[in-house]
């Protein structure tokens, strides 16, 4: 993310055009600071933990479509 980003996406928040829930900046907003520092670190993986919540889901994990859990669960990899 750049500053022209960063400055699109507080915009807007305060404007209200996007909702807080897609909104990046508002991502690690109730993460627990240690979390974050773990993140920060590399000793958490955020990106894995996306694409567990993907298959938690059941979405694909190129396009968030629905494929349902069996599909989820075999396409499911742990790096």
């Amino acid at each position: 993310m750049n500053q022209q980003d960063l400055n699109y996406y507080r915009s807007a928040a305060s404007l209200g055009i996007l909702p807080d829930e897609e909104n990046p900046i508002f991502l690690f907003s109730q993460t627990h600071k240690d979390i974050l520092l773990d993140i920060i670190s590399g000793k958490i993986d955020a990106v894995q933990f996306a694409r567990l919540e993907m298959w938690n889901r059941g979405l694909d994990m190129k396009t968030g479509k629905w494929i349902g859990w069996r599909k989820g669960e075999d396409s499911y990899q742990v790096a």
